[in-house]
């Protein structure tokens, strides 16, 4: 295995940059939601394009840490937070089909719930040995 000046591996290196860009990207959706009630409505179209584009780097630390063993510890935390992701998705689905304003309601809480344990998981992963 190839270890950089760090002393991680190049494949570490790339699964913790990937789980510090997540946090980012869900600071710029909750931003987003907020502009798009507040400022300009045409910014919920790029909410939801940025909202289905989160999925890639979750399912990435899936598969990574599925498959190299010296990821394997992240993979609870990263099954995790693509299980979020997947509520998130069916909460404002769900609630958008039924008129469901509390399921729509709990999108939201969802979010904060999301970049937390998100931001959670990436100082994990960079404090793994």
């Amino acid at each position: 295995m190839v270890t950089v000046a760090n002393g991680f591996s190049r494949r570490r290196r790339m699964f913790v940059v990937i789980s510090a860009g997540v946090p980012v990207l869900i600071f710029a959706q909750v931003l987003l939601a907020g502009l798009s009630i507040y400022y300009d409505g045409s910014l919920l179209v790029v909410h939801k394009g940025l909202g289905m584009l989160i999925a890639v780097p979750i399912v990435s630390l899936v598969v990574l840490a599925l498959r190299h063993d010296d990821l394997r510890p992240n993979l609870g935390r990263a099954l995790v937070l693509l299980a979020l992701y997947c509520l998130q998705v069916a909460l404002m689905s769900i609630g958008r089909e039924t008129g469901s304003g509390f399921l729509q309601a709990l999108h939201v809480a969802n979010a904060f719930v999301m970049g937390a344990f998100s931001d959670f998981a990436a100082r994990q992963a960079r404090g793994l040995s």
